[in-house]
């Protein structure tokens, strides 16, 4: 058997059947990796597209007989997760080509803190809705609009706290860390006590005068009549109508002095209770957008009330706007004029006075002399030397030496609490509605 070579034109047409054939074939496998990109879609969301395409290049350096490997996918957008590549198929032609390696899945986007991924404070649209923030639905349920805070010195956008008992702390869970102001209303303040008093014994008590009684016996009784007698001197006195035989010491009173306060103790006011306590918690962190000229702020929670407020310090009108429908007035401070009296007591009582009375038949204090040492005292007078005949015309004298004894009291007047307290330093807080 003779053989020959193709001629001429047959080499011609077998080139062109094998042209046809692999351009065939290219088409064959493009059709097949369209088919299965598209199927790839529907399995990934769009934020996967980078894994997709790098499992793409993958298969397309496998057909192509390179054996090339499969480029990584890229980060996907926040939201779902990426999905990774499909290894490229072998190659075929010339030289068999190796597989295409997987790309890398897309990377988890960033959770927000709606419920489909919007994140509420900043301040981008994360789940691409064309909705920002707290114009996002997502957000509706933990954040609201503050509505811009006015000019002129107000303070805010503020959470309230009012009620009685220990106000609520400020704190990043409540979503207003920061304690701005706290006051009250209806300043009342519980029994203040004061010093405990007592007094020592009575000082400076005067006996100027003694009194005596004389009697016409020696017995102290019959007719008789009183003598005053000054301290310290002798005194002369006349008798017209009797001529004394006997006399008795019959009072020696005590005057004046004082007794001398003692307090002890220091006086207690108890701190001043509000009937209504006020907390405003402020700096809500972060702010957010999507309010317009406001901020997007967490939305109050229990047991704060539901409105946002702005203060001033002093008793003001409201600015006009969303935050003049309810306004307080609170207290931040208190005028205490709250005080005890001193400890006072009375004029002494009971107190007495001893010493000596002595009378004399002449009138100089120097002859015949009758010693009375205690009141009530009674002793017989020696006559007078030279008794007229009557109508009695006596002539004596007395002296009387008095000292005050310790006895006596003097009651306590005790210390009393005067003053009051009054609220005082207002506020102007301004809400909008519920």
């Amino acid at each position: 058997m003779v053989f020959r070579g193709p001629t001429r034109g047959e080499r011609r047409a077998l080139a062109g059947v094998t042209l046809r054939s692999l351009t065939a074939v290219w088409l064959l496998l493009g059709a097949v990796a369209c088919g299965r990109s598209e199927l790839d879609g529907d399995d990934i969301s769009d934020s996967g597209a980078g894994g997709k395409a790098g499992g793409m290049s993958g298969r397309a350096g496998g057909n192509s007989g390179s054996g090339g490997l499969g480029s990584s996918g890229t980060s996907g957008n926040p939201g779902s997760s990426g999905t990774g590549a499909t290894p490229g198929s072998s190659g075929t032609g010339a030289t068999p080509g190796s597989s295409g390696t997987s790309g890398n899945p897309g990377s988890s986007g960033t959770s927000g803190n709606g419920s489909s991924g919007e994140n509420c404070t900043n301040g981008i649209d994360d789940d691409r809705d064309g909705n920002i923030d707290c114009a996002d639905s997502d957000c509706v349920v933990g954040y609201s609009c503050a509505p811009p805070v006015p000019g002129g010195g107000w303070v805010g956008p503020l959470s309230i706290w009012s009620g009685s008992g220990s106000p609520p702390a400020c704190t990043n869970d409540r979503g207003f860390p920061t304690e701005v102001t706290n006051a009250g209303t209806g300043a009342s303040v519980s029994p203040s006590s004061c010093y405990s008093c007592e007094c020592g014994a009575p000082q400076g008590v005067s006996c100027q005068v003694g009194t005596a009684a004389l009697f016409s016996n020696g017995t102290c009784s019959g007719l008789g009549r009183n003598l005053d007698i000054v301290q310290g001197s002798c005194i002369a006195f006349v008798s017209l109508t009797l001529d004394p035989a006997g006399v008795s010491w019959d009072s020696a009173l005590a005057t004046g002095g004082a007794c001398i306060p003692k307090s002890s103790g220091s006086p207690f006011f108890p701190p001043v209770q509000w009937d209504t306590r006020m907390r405003a918690c402020g700096d809500p962190s972060p702010n957010g957008r999507g309010c317009g000229a406001g901020t997007c702020v967490p939305r109050q929670k229990d047991p704060f009330a539901a409105q946002l407020c702005v203060y001033q310090r002093g008793n003001l009108a409201c600015p006009a706007g969303p935050y003049s429908s309810n306004r307080r007035v609170y207290f931040t401070g208190v005028q205490d004029t709250r005080t005890c009296s001193d400890c006072e007591c009375t004029a002494p009582s009971a107190t007495m006075c001893t010493g000596t009375m002595r009378l004399y038949t002449d009138q100089n204090c120097s002859v015949d002399e009758t010693i009375l040492s205690n009141v009530s005292e009674c002793s017989a007078l020696a006559p007078d030397p030279t008794p007229p005949p009557p109508p009695y015309v006596t002539l004596r004298s007395a002296i009387y030496t008095g000292a005050a004894e310790a006895t006596g009291f003097c009651s306590p007047r005790p210390s009393t609490p005067s003053g009051s307290v009054a609220a005082s330093d207002p506020i102007t807080l301004c809400c909008t509605n519920p």
